[in-house]
């Protein structure tokens, strides 16, 4: 539906009052709307609770390092930033543990149902991943046996199942309903004995894994997570060790980085004026012309004089038999392979997507070939 005229004009009227913060003090503020923690903000947005410790940590790092120039200066920020935010990720991580580990001991009962309600959540959109996801705790068979024996207690009121309940019976078993009319029983017209002995079998084969196997593993897994070693971390705890991986690359980028430039001698760039001087206009001076030096007559060469003599004579000739001997062409040896003198051999890729493009092209060929 197009907008009119009026409509559009009040809009831009109403766009008007709702433009948020205009000066860099309430930009500023908003900017720390939406923090929480600060683990994953910018280096130029410090979270209030995070300054004093970049502060330290940048005051050591200048202590230790004296860094000179802009760029070492903005390495040592980044390194300071990090350092504080990796310190305040490690202090929340052990705060996480203490409380899974006081919940261990408290209400780890509890804690355990309420994930299995919210996995029971999915049950009638993916019933055969759901039942199963169920069966691997023993707060979830727990639940599953409540539900059969309530489909049981039914049974003895009622004299059967309605539709409603058949379905029940099929999520709880982990059948779709594209697998639903395999099972005759899960019918509301099946006979009352069939439903009565699917209904105990179900509760019983779910009643022995609870008790043979899922309930040792399951004080087990409490007893790990009171001393702190917890077989499944909260998310918030998988959460924030993640985080302290990224500051701690970040930490040691930062200053890897920091000592390649000051190893280097890099001070940051500065600008360099070079002078180009005006060329200077030689004197002219009128020198006096020399006289004439006589030149001495040319004095023959060695080889010429001593050419004439008969031993001199024979040296010639044998130096002028070896270079003969020597500009001849080899002949071929006939032992010695034939190569073609246009083959090269192929260089090796600098990385490794052209080593696999060549690769690739080599079983192209030999596929066309055959």
């Amino acid at each position: 539906m197009p907008t009119s005229e009026a409509r559009r004009l009040a809009n831009q009227r109403n766009a008007q009052k709702s433009t948020g913060p205009t000066t860099k003090a309430g930009k500023m503020i908003a900017r720390l709307n939406a923090l929480t923690h600060g683990l994953r903000s910018e280096a130029d947005l410090i979270p209030p609770h995070l300054s004093d410790a970049v502060a330290r940590h940048e005051a050591a790092l200048i202590d230790a390092y004296r860094p000179e120039g802009t760029h070492q200066h903005w390495l040592i920020t980044q390194v300071a930033d990090a350092a504080a935010k990796l310190d305040y990720c490690q202090v929340l991580i052990r705060a996480q543990i203490d409380d899974q580990s006081d919940r261990a001991d408290l209400c780890w009962d509890e804690d355990q149902l309420r994930d299995v309600e919210e996995i029971a959540v999915r049950l009638p959109k993916d019933p055969a991943r759901t039942a199963r996801r169920l069966r691997e705790t023993a707060q979830g068979c727990r639940w599953l046996l409540a539900r059969w024996n309530a489909l049981a207690e039914n049974l003895a009121q009622n004299q059967g199942w309605d539709e409603t309940q058949c379905n029940l019976a099929a999520h709880l078993m982990g059948v779709g309903p594209d697998l639903r009319a395999s099972y005759p029983q899960l019918n509301p017209e099946a006979d009352v004995n069939d439903l009565v002995q699917l209904a105990g079998e179900q509760a019983d084969e779910v009643h022995f894994l609870m008790v043979e196997a899922l309930e040792p593993l399951d004080a087990k897994g409490r007893e790990l997570a009171s001393m702190g070693y917890a077989l499944r971390p909260s998310k918030e705890l998988l959460r924030l060790e993640r985080y302290e991986t990224r500051l701690r690359r970040v930490l040691n980028e930062s200053l890897t980085e920091f000592r390649r430039v000051r190893a280097e001698g890099f001070h940051g760039p500065e600008p360099i004026t070079l002078l180009v001087p005006e060329p200077i206009a030689e004197p002219v001076v009128n020198l006096p012309l020399a006289e004439p030096v006589n030149e001495p007559a040319p004095v023959e060469p060695l080889a010429e004089r001593i050419k004439g003599e008969p031993e001199v004579s024979k040296l010639f000739a044998l130096i002028e038999a070896i270079a003969a001997i020597e500009e001849a062409p080899p002949e071929p040896s006939p032992m010695a392979p034939s190569v073609s003198p246009s083959f090269t051999k192929p260089s090796r890729p600098l990385n490794r997507r052209a080593r696999r493009a060549q690769a690739a092209a080599v079983r192209k060929s030999k596929a066309t070939a055959r």
